[in-house]
């Protein structure tokens, strides 16, 4: 058995965890395709057993054996404390960087049967320009490293630290290895099969915590500490429309279209809605439309959203959006809008971040300031981790490990 290591981007884990789903859940009713339907993943199926030829019986293993052995021997030509780098002025031993170079060079080298690590790979070209497997290797595990010192030297500044049920929590996910892996001894063992120590993979586990709280300290448990102004703002220079619609249904549950008849009283219907409302003056506009709306709409997808619907382009029928962005102001349009789903009667009232923007993978609504807090501090913390990459003050001889030497020589 094998355990499986954490290789994550950290700020993809604090978006999956708070946010996770983050994109909107498709409007019932206008959007211009329908979501596809989200089902759970297979599990794995193991490959089937093969029985080796006579003449090769054995050889799988040994070659296995083998590779291990190269690894281990790459590993024990440094001290495992000894510094290799700088991370924005704190040293990092040579244990822990081994510990993510043999996680990403131990999942690639059976992928793509590397046998030169300084062959160059066009298929790695768009993550790592003019990379070879080796640079590929080393570019990755730094990233990986970087986020878990940078994440705790903010974490430091900031002056935060776990709590104490942060503490337990911890300890309990700890427990559970340990109880999935057949005891704490077993756990360490298969750590360090990974040239992993238990301090450093604990160091990783605080780290997924600690994001998640300097977060909080910046914006909130849920972003309530960004101003309504600054959400706004972000999703309208994010191409960000906002509307809410009354939908007047000329097709059935089955999207089959209603008879002739049936539409023109939907159309006259309409037409009567929207011109008492073309009727309202601008202080009681917003009032009567929500009224109307409740009466009248006939999009299942607003009892989801409510405070109507908030996309970019692309994510609404077409005659949707050309409507909505033709308002430059917040305002009723002034003529019907027909799409293939029926009438529609559309309001852009002023954006707000009390709003419900989506949903999250519990099924939790989510606002504005939630989603645009996540976005900025995904920002921010990439620049962080950016930034100490490219400040890196390698010790001699470590900034262009030679993958080949460090495991062939």
């Amino acid at each position: 058995m094998k355990l499986k290591l954490i290789s994550f981007l950290l700020i993809a884990a604090l978006l999956a965890g708070l946010f996770a789903g983050c994109g909107q859940s498709a409007p019932v009713e206008i959007k211009e395709t329908p979501a596809p339907e989200v089902t759970a993943a297979p599990e794995e199926t193991p490959a089937p057993e093969t029985t080796p030829a006579p003449d090769t019986e054995g050889t799988d293993d040994a070659e296995e054996e083998a590779r291990k052995a190269r690894y281990q021997a790459a590993y024990e030509k440094y001290a495992p404390d000894q510094t290799v780098m700088l991370v924005n002025g704190e040293p990092v031993c040579w244990a822990d960087y081994y510990s993510w170079i043999y996680d990403v060079a131990n999942q690639m080298e059976p992928l793509y049967e590397v046998t030169d690590w300084n062959e160059p790979r066009d298929m790695l070209a768009s993550a790592v320009p003019d990379s070879t497997f080796g640079s590929y290797v080393r570019k990755v595990a730094l990233g990986y490293l970087v986020q878990v010192e940078v994440i705790g030297q903010k974490a430091k500044e900031l002056g935060i630290e776990l709590s104490e049920a942060e503490k337990a929590d911890l300890q309990a996910t700890l427990d559970g290895y340990a109880e999935r892996f057949g005891g704490q001894d077993k756990l360490e063992e298969l750590l360090a099969d990974s040239y992993l120590s238990m301090d450093y993979f604990v160091r990783q586990n605080e780290s997924m915590m600690l994001i998640n709280d300097i977060y909080k300290a910046m914006y909130g448990d849920k972003g309530e500490k960004l101003s309504e102004d600054d959400a706004v703002a972000y999703l309208k220079d994010n191409g960000y429309m906002y509307a809410k619609h009354i939908l007047f249904r000329t097709v059935d549950e089955n999207r089959q279209s209603l008879s002739d008849e049936e539409i023109a009283e939907k159309r006259a219907e309409a037409e009567a809605v929207l011109a008492e409302l073309l009727a309202c003056n601008s202080a009681e506009l917003d009032g009567r439309f929500d009224a109307l709306m409740q009466q009248y709409n006939e999009d299942p997808g607003m009892l989801r959203y409510p405070d109507g619907y908030y996309f970019q382009s692309g994510e609404m029928v077409p005659v949707f959006e050309e409507a909505v962005r033709s308002m430059e102001q917040s305002g009723l349009y002034p003529e019907l809008v027909e799409s293939d789903y029926g009438f529609h009667i559309i309001f852009c009232p002023p954006m707000q971040a009390d709003h419900v923007l989506g949903y999250d993978a519990n099924g939790e609504p989510y606002g504005p300031r939630a989603f645009v807090s996540a976005a900025l501090f995904d920002n921010i913390t990439q620049e962080w981790f950016e930034e100490a990459e490219r400040n890196v003050n390698y010790v001699a001889g470590f900034e262009n490990l030679d993958l080949n030497e460090l495991f062939y020589s």
